[in-house]
């Protein structure tokens, strides 16, 4: 896995999807403090057992801010749209900025099925000066954090930098109710796939 990718499994993360229904709508949860789409632009957090912590925080109605720490050292700071395409990346104080060349709104709602390419203007240090990300929605699946049951989207996620070609990033598993990529599979060959997920979601306490 590249470091990129790396980055990007710290914050977008899952680790098994329980076989299950076709998106319906709002997310099902079990427990009351599980974070629901109506109370989830309050902010909420979600962690790892292995010591991340991030804030999931919202602006307008398609802005998602994230702050990820470890050991409550910030490492990585988000901003996205509707919480599929990065905006900003401030990544252990290195920031890049992606401008994205026609309007983002027009890919959404995202169903099963549909099929997207868009393209930015990139400022950064390390970066070129032009990406392109192809996202195809696979399928509709369910997913759990702790006890919080969610339904997702299976998002195939392809990246090209630079003009380059499009290569395979890994499959996002999104919530339209969360606004978040809550889990992140990369696949090694055929077989192979490596899944990481969060262990607990909670609101953020006022």
């Amino acid at each position: 896995m590249g470091l990129h990718n790396r980055h990007l499994a710290c914050v977008f993360l899952a680790c098994f999807a329980a076989s299950a229904p076709a998106l319906c709508g709002a997310s099902t949860a079990v427990a009351q403090d599980c974070p629901t789409a109506k109370s989830a632009p309050n902010g909420y957090v979600v962690e790892r057992e292995t010591g991340s912590k991030t804030d999931v925080l919202f602006g307008d109605d398609s802005v998602v801010r994230t702050i990820m720490r470890f050991n409550d050292k910030i490492l990585l700071e988000t901003t996205q749209f509707q919480g599929v395409f990065d905006l900003e990346r401030i990544d252990r104080g290195r920031r890049a900025v992606f401008r994205p060349k026609s309007d983002l709104s027009a890919v959404f709602p995202l169903t099963v099925g549909k099929t997207a390419t868009v393209e930015f203007d990139v400022e950064g240090d390390g970066w070129p000066s032009t990406s392109a990300i192809r996202i195809s929605v696979k399928a509709a699946d369910t997913l759990y954090i702790g006890r919080c049951k969610y339904n997702v989207l299976k998002i195939e996620r392809n990246e090209s930098r630079g003009g380059g070609p499009f290569r395979l990033r890994g499959t996002d598993y999104y919530s339209p109710d969360l606004k978040l990529v809550i889990a992140k599979e990369y696949r090694e060959g055929a077989a192979n796939a490596n899944l990481i997920k969060f262990d607990r979601i909670s609101p953020i306490k006022p």
